[in-house]
Order: C-alpha cells, then structure tokens, then sequence
C-alpha cells in the first residue's frame, strides 16, 4: 500500500501504522479508476479509503481546477469533513474549499481542486457555473443512504446525469454508506457499473435494556462510562431527555445537539465532546452520521429507532476504538422491550430492512425549473426525454410538462421549451434549487449575550425549552424572538415539523399528486 501510495500514506496513514479492512480492499479498485460502493460501519475509515486514492491520482495525473466533488447529505457535515480534511489537503498543497446556502467559499471562476457541498449546492453549481464542473474526475457521495429514495437522492440521481453531459471526460463515482439492505439495487440508481467493497470487520453489540436514567447512570457510574451519547428521535425528546439528564449529570456536563439549533450552539456541543473526559450529550438524527465528537464509551437510545438501520447507524458511533459497542435502550412496557430485544438480535445478525424505492415525480418539476434557468435559449425536448428516461414513464413527463406549459411556468416554441418570466424571477432569488419544503420559523436569541440559540415555530409560549435550558420571553420583533433563562418549570417545546412533501410537490398535476398519496 505504500508503494500505490507514494504521495498519500504518510499524511492519511503514517501516523496509524496501518490501514483499516475497508481501506485495504478499497484503495486498489479507486487506483484502478473504478467505480465502486463502499460499504462498512461507522467509524471504520471509510472517507480517507476513498479520499487518499484519489488525491493520490489527482498528484500523480496533474489534475487541474475542479477534480473531485464531494457530497454531503447536511451542511453540518460538510463542515466537518472540511475540518477532517483540510490539513492533510494543505500538507499536500491540494486546494479545498466548501459551498452550501451558508457559505460562500466556492468561486467558479478560480475553483479549488477539492470541493465539499451539499445537493441543493451542487445544483446552484452546475446551474449557474457549469464551466467549473468540466474537469471533474470523481464524485463521492457520502451517507448516501440518507439520501437515497428521497426527494434528495433522486435529485441528486439527476444531477450526475446532468453533469455526465457537461463534463470533457468520464468520472468515477463513490457512494459510502454504513447501512444499506440492497447495495445493488441502490448503486444501479446512480452508478452504471460498479463494485461493492464491504468490510467483513464486526463489532459486538453488547446491550442492556433499562426503564430509567437512574438505571443508566448506576451502569454508569459501576462500569466507569465517561461520555455517553443520548439518541432521541424528536427534537422535543431532545430536550426532555436533556433536562432530565442533568438531574444526574449536573448542567455543565449536559449538551443538546439537534436540526433546530443553530450552528453555534450546536458546534458548541460537538467542541465540548470531543474536549471533555466526562459528559452528556443528547442528539437527534444529526448525530447518526460521521461528525467528529471524539471516542464515546456508550449508546444510549432514549427511544425505539425508527429503523434497523437507524439503530445500527446510533449503536456505530461509540467504541470507536474497541471491537466492542456498549449499548443502552430504554423501554416502557413488556411490548417494548420484546420489540428491542427483536432489533438487537436482527442487528447482531447484520440484517437490514429493505424498502421498496418509489421516484418523486416532483423532483422533475424542481429539475426542469433549474435546466431551463440555465439555458435561456431554450432546451430541446429531446434533452428531457433523455434525462429523464431511467427515472420515470414517457407519458408522465408529458403530463408535467403540459401542466407546466398550463400554469404558465414554461413555454414552447417549435421543438424548445424556454423559462416563462415568473420562472426567472424565481430563480434569481434562488429558489429553484432545493427540494426542502420551507417552514415559516421564528429565530430565538438570547438577549443576555445575542447568542442566537436556534429555532422555533408559533404559537409561542411565554415560556419553553431549547438547547438543554428554559427560556422566558422578553419580545417579538420581526420574526426574533429575545429571551431570557428562567427556571420556571412548566413550560412547552415546539420547533418547526418535518415535513415530507417537496417543495415541488404542488406544481404537479392532480392526478399524479394523487398517485403518489397512495404509494404512500
């Protein structure tokens, strides 16, 4: 391996001595410029097993401007993966930069070799610069199983088909996921021909199902657990859990880190577990993938994952540096821990749910808005057809497309279709891009300090909880909410709903919004 990897080893491998099982099996077939799914645990190695050898590649073939993208399912974690890699680019003087709604590193005139970006991001890329993207030699698609069979991932399917027909030359594709039940079925969505590279490394779970916090903290205390990671489902359990914890815990040893925080508080959650030899930290999904919060001794599920691989996902993030996983999965009556005790044995079995996958056609809205703001001189009707033939039925992109000529969002003129002017408006204010319904929220701020805390939805209460604390109501002001800490004890938790549809799911027509309930 240190002779394929002449330029990377020491600065991805040299200090570890060695390389992790996915990374053996994986670094040959990416040096052989092929296609491939990697498939392993959390934690077990799988971003420098793909991010070594192409940057290998990439010094050793000179290549120049935009060679590597790399897509993150959240912009949390496009910060991470910044900050995990963005020393060993610097030591290899390979230029790396980042680009989601947030920040605006990315500058398609003079773009970096390496670039970190979300979906929504690459969409805003190959809309509005797709000169940038022409000499991209690979894209790696992380987490992709949080993606896929959603409105994000069939984007993101047609996306790469999109930039397939902007790019000078072929480019490899890499999905990474730790939990896929069909690797197959899932790769054949966004790759043409590949291999699954699977990592026969097991970890053991070793689990204790409990009714209480008193119960955790006593193993706690008897095992000598320092840091423990709480999984909730609901951000409203979040903070439940949280208070509850620092009953035991005490207040300073507790953080809270979930999707209506804002980035502020919730890098300070993640600062204050990778730094501290003794804490608490209660998180939603946002801490299922890769984020680095340093070696956790235990698991706790706080509540019943909503998936196997969910449960597998959460269980993966502690014992990094142990082949054995200590878990903790709270129950409250005979049909929840029976329920548990199926999910665990399922996983110590490897088993993983297959769910069958169903396109939303609404992404077909989303993605004509985008082509035909991108080319103003129109685009021919046969580009559609080609696009969108793998994804959905001829007669159903005929019915969007007569619907949108109907509602006037586009035109037709011989054998084009060109952009109607409410449709330029909407992409000049940048809405054309993203899937994600928007939900009208009101931003909390901490008056003391003008820390902004997160996010919230109305009504709002006098009094509610957020980021682990109770916060009272001083004013409103546009859309602001200033507060104040209290230890008033009554209080409610709202924060803004998950909401399942597209943003585009009400440009389509009736009938096949209909459709699509009953597939559901």
């Amino acid at each position: 391996m240190k002779k394929l990897l002449k330029k990377t080893w020491l600065t991805f491998f040299g200090r570890f001595g060695g390389m992790l099982p996915i990374q053996k099996k994986a670094i040959p077939i990416i040096l052989d410029k092929k296609d491939a799914i990697l498939l392993s645990s959390t934690a077990s190695g799988k971003t420098e097993g793909v991010v070594a050898p192409l940057i290998e590649r990439l010094l050793k073939e000179d290549w120049n401007k935009l060679s590597i993208l790399y897509i993150s399912p959240t912009k949390a974690l496009v910060n991470d993966m910044y900050a995990r890699l963005q020393e060993q680019c610097q030591e290899l003087n390979v230029m790396l930069t980042v680009k989601t709604g947030d920040k605006q590193k990315f500058n398609p005139r003079k773009p970096p070799n390496f670039l970190i970006t979300t979906p929504e991001s690459f969409d805003s890329i190959i809309c509005r610069h797709p000169y940038s993207l022409k000499n991209l030699k690979a894209v790696i698609l992380d987490e992709i199983h949080l993606l896929d069979n959603t409105y994000r991932g069939d984007q993101l399917r047609i996306l790469l088909k999109r930039l397939a027909k902007i790019t000078k030359t072929d480019f490899n594709i890499y999905a990474l996921s730790a939990t896929i039940a069909d690797p197959i079925d899932m790769g054949n969505r966004y790759i043409k021909n590949f291999e699954v590279v699977k990592s026969s490394q097991k970890r053991i779970i070793e689990h204790s199902l409990v009714q209480t916090l008193e119960e955790i903290y006593y193993y706690v205390q008897t095992e000598n657990l320092r840091k423990l990671l709480i999984f909730c489902n609901k951000r409203v359990s979040v903070e439940l859990v949280a208070k509850e914890c620092k009953r035991y815990w005490g207040d300073q040893r507790v953080v809270v880190h979930h999707g209506s925080l804002s980035t502020s508080v919730r890098h300070e959650a993640e600062s204050f577990m990778k730094e501290t030899h003794y804490g608490v930290c209660v998180a939603t999904m946002t801490l299922e993938i890769g984020i680095d919060i340093g070696s956790i001794d235990a698991v706790v599920l706080a509540e019943i994952p909503w998936t196997i691989s969910a449960m597998m996902q959460r269980i993966g993030r502690g014992n990094r540096r142990s082949n054995k996983n200590r878990v903790f999965a709270m129950y409250y009556d005979d049909e929840e821990r029976n329920l548990l005790e199926m999910m665990f044995k399922a996983a110590n079995d490897g088993y993983i749910e297959f769910v069958e996958y169903s396109p939303d056609y609404a992404v077909i809205v989303q993605q004509i808005f985008s082509i035909l703001f991108a080319n103003p001189q129109g685009i021919e009707n046969q580009y559609f057809l080609d696009l969108f033939k793998d994804f959905c039925k001829l007669e159903i992109l005929i019915e969007i497309l007569k619907h949108l000529l109907f509602k006037e969002w586009i035109v037709k003129r011989k054998n084009k279709y060109f952009a109607n002017t409410k449709l330029m408006n909407l992409g000049a204010f940048g809405k054309i891009h993203s899937n994600i319904p928007s939900i009208e929220v009101y931003k909390v701020i901490n008056k003391l300090n003008k820390q902004v805390i997160g996010e919230v939805t109305a009504p709002i209460s006098d009094v509610f909880i957020l980021a682990g604390r109770i916060w009272r109501v001083v004013h409103i002001i546009d859309k602001k909410i200033f507060v104040k800490p209290t230890k008033y004890a009554n209080f409610k938790v709202k924060f803004k709903r998950q909401a399942s549809k597209s943003q585009f799911y009400y440009f389509l027509p009736e009938k096949l919004r209909e459709e699509m309930e009953q597939l559901e």
